[in-house]
């Protein structure tokens, strides 16, 4: 195609965004429309209006309503509700019901005086919904939904009794729902036979764990577009083969290829993160290492028997290998949601940012029924340094209160945390906040010595016997480290 070195890039962006619109029409219907749902707030909302038996309700961006010129974002808000309006004063108790659906709402309601050197606009038009709502002149003949990812940020005047007091947080679908989802996404593939035998939407439910509607929905379109693109010929024109439509068939191959390269969960795991940090494996050199293991599954466990929150602390001197423990850990547990909250991740974050992508990974976590969060370097992300001493009390006062806060009802969250100083931390009071405290010791024994050379399979080119015996004997003779020059 006359662009270098970028096959597997340009391969990837052809397949998943182009593929579909190079076939005819009748193809395509075939296995469903390409384009985008809606996501599954938008369609409850919708639903909802249809149940009612009212009209096609009004749905609205949030950002839509604002507007530069002075005065005309309220007056936006104030012509939403005319209708409604007209109609109450027309046709008074017999007037029908009015839905008005604020997509992303968080963007005009947010809590006043929270937006630092505005004009005041936001302010202004939360007053004005809020006096809508639940004015003087309050409507019986409407019906407000208003839909966000953000509830924190909407200012708590409207969420008080007699405004939009019935809340309802839409979460991760189950593995029922995740069926039901891969069964309407499919439907138009099963009817006119396009899905092979050997697709089990029961196994994919299975294995999407904590993926939202709109993720199974994207794991669909990525499967259609990876066996479409089987027809496909690129060179310096795009071919496509004549017998395209008689020869299409999305198969279990697709969905797979999709789950593994395409579609990931936001609210999953960090399978990637997780392999590096033990990418060799953890070494059984000794009864120190089983135990902690041991204890590792006694204490995740604990957290799925509904606990609520279990907070393990792994300390240890430098390079014992306490970041791949956890990490092993966290691997063990198969919680379907795994984030690895580390500071090398948040290098140049101020202190206000730092604590912000903090407080998202356990938002986060709090979504998913079980959930694991591996907090690396604690001493680290709380910036503290022996010279002053120095260390961020923001930081140090979020972590206290995360790890102290308990998850809503019928989540469960395990948070491993892994620290070199633990003097610091015993300083500062953190100590207390966890269910358990963990030595990770360096090994001590010329037993526990020869078992790592042997379960690692060394060879010392350069070093004879004689100096291994050296080290042996140095580490028998409990010396704090060893030191093999060749």
């Amino acid at each position: 195609m006359g662009v270098g070195g970028l096959d597997t890039e340009f391969s990837a962006i052809f397949r998943r965004a182009f593929a579909s619109r190079v076939f005819p029409p009748e193809i395509v219907e075939h296995i469903g429309n390409m384009s985008l749902f809606m996501n599954r707030k938008t369609l409850m909302a919708r639903q909802i209006g249809k149940m009612l038996n009212t009209r096609e309700p009004k749905i609205v961006n949030g950002p839509e309503i604002l507007n530069k010129y002075v005065g005309e974002s309220e007056a936006n808000v104030r012509r939403l509700f005319a209708e409604a309006e007209e109609d109450e004063k027309r046709l008074g108790p017999n007037s029908g019901l009015h839905i008005i659906i604020f997509d992303e709402i968080d963007a005009i309601c947010k809590s006043r005086g929270s937006v630092a050197g505005a004009s005041g606009v936001n302010d202004t038009v939360l007053t004005q919904l809020l006096a809508k709502i639940d004015g003087v002149g309050q409507l019986n003949n409407i019906l407000v939904i208003g839909m966000t990812n953000r509830r924190d940020l909407i200012d708590e005047a409207l969420l008080r009794p007699g405004r939009m007091e019935v809340q309802m947080e839409i979460g991760l679908p189950s593995e029922t729902g995740r069926v039901q989802i891969l069964l309407i996404h499919t439907a138009r593939m099963r009817e006119n036979k396009k899905m092979a035998a050997d697709v089990d939407l029961q196994e994919l439910a299975v294995l999407t764990k904590n993926f939202s509607g709109a993720e199974i929905e994207g794991l669909v379109r990525a499967a259609q577009s990876t066996a479409l693109s089987r027809f496909i010929k690129a060179s310096n024109k795009v071919e496509i083969d004549p017998e395209a439509g008689e020869k299409l068939m999305i198969d279990r191959g697709h969905f797979l290829h999709a789950l593994e390269n395409d579609i990931k969960p936001a609210f999953g795991t960090s399978s990637e993160a997780l392999e590096l940090y033990i990418e060799r494996g953890i070494i059984h050199w000794g009864e120190p290492v089983r135990s902690l293991l041991e204890k590792g599954v006694i204490l995740t466990q604990k957290a799925r028997s509904g606990f609520g929150l279990v907070s393990v602390l792994l300390e240890g001197p430098p390079n014992a290998g306490k970041t791949a423990l956890a990490a092993q850990l966290a691997k063990n547990s198969d919680f379907p949601f795994i984030k690895i909250c580390s500071p090398d991740d948040m290098i140049g974050f101020s202190e206000s940012a730092k604590v912000l992508r903090i407080r998202r990974f356990f938002d986060d976590a709090y979504r998913s029924e079980l959930s694991c969060i591996l907090v690396d370097d604690i001493e680290r992300l709380l910036d503290y340094g022996a010279i002053g001493p120095r260390y961020s009390n923001l930081v140090l006062q979020a972590l206290l209160g995360l790890l102290k806060k308990k998850p809503p009802k019928g989540r469960k969250l395990l948070v491993i945390c892994t620290t070199s100083r633990r003097q610091v931390l015993k300083e500062l009071e953190m100590l207390s906040i966890f269910t358990k405290i963990l030595r990770v010791p360096n090994i001590s024994t010329s037993e526990q010595l020869i078992a790592f050379v042997t379960l690692r399979h060394y060879f010392f080119i350069g070093v004879s016997t004689s100096i291994l015996n050296v080290c042996i004997r140095a580490v028998r003779h409990h010396a704090s480290s060893c030191i093999l020059m060749s």
